[in-house]
């Protein structure tokens, strides 16, 4: 009989230990995926902030579209269009400037 009493708790620790090691597994593991939701629900709340500013300023465009300044900024800006006789000068070193900044970035 003093066999059996020993076991018993040998048993009941072995259970209670492995059952302890599986929670703090699990709690683990739920961390794991819960720091991965925020983090995707941070980024996705970044990109939800970036579309409302592009949306306003979509908006604002379309607000614009029909005015005389942004019909000329595009006429200009776009599709290379002046207005009669106006003479466009171009700085010749600005374009080396540029073509060196822009043969830097490849």
């Amino acid at each position: 009989m003093n066999r059996k009493t020993r076991k018993f708790p040998i048993v009941l620790a072995c259970i209670i230990l492995i059952s302890v090691i599986y929670g703090a597994i699990s709690i683990g593991k739920s961390i794991s995926i819960r720091n991965q939701k925020l983090e995707i629900i941070e980024r996705n709340n970044k990109m939800i902030s970036e579309l409302n500013n592009d949306i306003e300023n979509l908006n604002s465009e379309i607000e614009n579209a029909y005015s005389s300044d942004f019909i000329e900024k595009v006429a200009r800006e776009d599709l290379g269009m002046v207005k009669p006789r106006e003479i466009i000068y171009v700085d010749k070193n600005m374009e080396k400037d540029s073509d060196k900044i822009s043969n830097k970035d490849f």
